[in-house]
């Protein structure tokens, strides 16, 4: 019995040492992206069968397992140092909420924005019928400027702002997820913030998404290297996507910042419990304060807010 369980441990810890691997293979063509998105969870169950192989006392699977186990935990306490700044007088407060396909209840996203001070917010997947809610919650008086335009489906993006915005990308193409893009005039200097939306790594939309990703990044060098940037919207990414990584390359993930770890905003409201993050605030030239999520009621995402320090 002892040879036995010895076995399916050892065939346990080599398949949670594959779907650690997985995390640097880079590719749009596979079911990867999807298993991925579970690494927190890979390396949860790393360490449950590293402390199995231990009480086994099974030498050779113990320093197998740890092996293992090492690499998301060195990833889980890197997540888990803070780099943050002095909070100041007049900080940018920068939210993103999935409002998923306009069935967000709007009293709480408008809620949300009242409680963190939001100065910007990015909305996800608006529709007409929820444009009109939220302006009956009172968003518009708290938020009076706007670029992008609700949307049919999954499609409409739409920055709202405490500060007047200049539009610099507001176009919309039908069948692709918008994702506009506004310069912020606040009171301690401009930042542009572009809204981010790309598919999500389902079989169908894969190479899609991974194209998107890599649209992302090149944007993102194609900007003036002194502006302040914020780039903030669903992702359809975590960390643990090697397509996310590189855009996040030279920028700063800001939850990340605060050094809050197991940072979790999807599925929201569902039987499986939330175990990724996709949705980001990422910043450029502009320090992070504080950084958190907040529930909304009626939607599978819960809304990502940062605060940050301008200039």
């Amino acid at each position: 019995m002892r040879t036995a369980t010895s076995r399916l441990l050892g065939v346990a810890i080599a398949l949670t040492g594959g779907a650690v691997a997985a995390r640097w293979w880079d590719t749009p063509r596979a079911r990867i992206p999807v298993l991925q998105s579970a690494f927190p969870v890979v390396g949860i169950v790393a360490g449950a069968l590293l402390l199995l192989a231990l009480l086994l006392r099974g030498r050779r699977l113990a320093v197998a397992a740890a092996l293992v186990a090492c690499v998301p935990a060195v990833l889980g306490v890197r997540a888990a140092l803070p780099d943050t700044v002095d909070a100041g007088p007049r900080d940018e407060v920068v939210m993103v909420s999935n409002l998923e396909i306009g069935s967000a209840d709007a009293a709480s996203v408008v809620r949300a924005v009242r409680e963190q001070r939001v100065t910007s917010l990015v909305l996800v997947e608006v529709t007409p019928d929820a444009a009109d809610r939220l302006r009956t919650a009172g968003l518009e008086k708290l938020l009076p400027y706007a670029v992008g335009s609700p949307q049919q489906g999954a499609e409409g993006t739409v920055i709202r702002s405490r500060h007047p915005l200049t539009t610099l990308h507001s176009a919309h193409v039908s069948r692709r997820f918008d994702q506009p893009v506004a310069r912020v005039h606040a009171d301690e200097g401009a930042y542009v913030l572009r809204a981010v939306h790309p598919y999500p790594p389902v079989p169908d939309l894969v190479a899609s998404w991974h194209r998107q990703l890599g649209e992302l990044a090149a944007w993102r060098d194609a900007q003036p290297a002194d502006e302040p940037l914020v780039m903030a919207g669903d992702f359809n990414a975590s960390a643990a996507h090697p397509a996310f990584r590189r855009v996040v390359r030279t920028m700063t993930d800001a939850h990340r910042a605060t050094g809050a770890g197991w940072v979790r905003t999807w599925p929201q409201g569902h039987t499986l419990p939330p175990f990724v993050q996709l949705d980001h605030v990422l910043v450029r030239r502009l320090g992070v304060v504080d950084a958190g999520v907040e529930e909304i009621d009626g939607t599978d995402h819960a809304a990502a807010w940062a605060r940050l320090r301008v200039g």
